[in-house]
């Protein structure tokens, strides 16, 4: 994600500043940067609340902060790498990110966790099924390709004595019927549907809270070279 430059109105905080020792400059300058970030972290981890149906921790526990010091009076709020990877899209536009998968993962029939997504090492336990496979599967009649993992039918002893598959067999699937059931079906990447405020929520936070953050770093500066 690109970087944001605010520019804010500090002229209540500057008449503060005239009263504060020039060694504690750089320490109330850090502290104010600081709790601002704090601010502009927690408006980002409400935004993907409120932005994604039940987004798990992983995603709302994206945002980081490369904390000021008294010598590099620089904050900094980033997504950490991989949350990075996948949320671009939902800030700046463009196709969903794949990761290291190869197509999207949509489950079908299988269940999911409580935030809608494949329990982990849920496709390596399908793998080794004898009655799953993976693959596209072409339907003749419809001319349609669907890729994803595939569930054939039981076969065995049927009721009436003869031997087959058993059970509903014509199960309709992506609206094509075929005994097999599309446990979970690959998709191709898609446009990120909805779209973050991150710019937008930090400036208007940084904007309406940065002289208030000055005042109370200047206070405690000046509370601290007191003593």
């Amino acid at each position: 994600m690109t970087g944001l430059t605010i520019k804010v109105d500090l002229t209540d905080a500057k008449r503060a500043f005239r009263d504060l020792d020039l060694r504690q400059l750089p320490f109330a300058t850090s502290l104010a940067l600081n709790a601002l970030a704090s601010g502009v972290r927690t408006q980002e981890k409400d935004d993907v609340v409120e932005t994604f149906d039940a987004p798990t921790p992983f995603t709302v526990n994206a945002f980081a902060i490369a904390a000021a010091t008294k010598a590099k009076p620089i904050a900094t709020v980033f997504a950490k790498d991989v949350q990075a990877t996948y949320l671009t899209p939902y800030v700046l536009g463009g196709e969903r990110s794949l990761g290291t998968k190869k197509a999207m993962l949509v489950p079908r029939v299988v269940g999911t966790n409580q935030y809608g997504n494949l329990t982990r090492g849920k496709l390596k336990s399908l793998k080794g099924k004898p009655d799953v496979f993976i693959g596209a599967v072409r339907f003749r009649r419809s001319g349609k390709t669907v890729s994803g993992v595939w569930q054939r039918p039981a076969y065995g002893e049927r009721k009436d004595g003869g031997r087959g598959t058993k059970g509903n067999t014509r199960r309709n699937a992506v609206g094509v019927s075929t005994g097999l059931t599309l446990l979970i079906q690959f998709e191709d990447t898609t446009p990120a549907p909805k779209r973050l405020d991150f710019y937008e929520r930090a400036g208007a936070y940084v904007t309406a809270n940065a002289g208030r953050a000055f005042d109370d770093a200047i206070a405690r500066a000046l509370a601290t070279a007191r003593k």
